[in-house]
């Protein structure tokens, strides 16, 4: 269980920062070069973040 939180709180760290462009495009790039499990879920927390920003932010 606290694996699963420290992941969580990696994940959300990762994904705070930047604009949602710069975000989507680094996201890209280590999509390109990583293919495992968690780049995948990395990736999928990124796209997210930036769906919600651009929905109810407006970026």
């Amino acid at each position: 269980m606290r694996q699963l939180v420290l992941f969580a709180a990696i994940v959300a760290a990762l994904s705070v920062g930047g604009t949602a462009k710069a975000q989507s495009m680094r996201g890209r790039e280590i999509g390109a070069q990583r293919n495992g499990p968690v780049a995948k879920l990395v990736e999928l927390e990124r796209r997210k973040n930036e769906w919600l920003r651009q929905r109810f932010l407006g970026r």
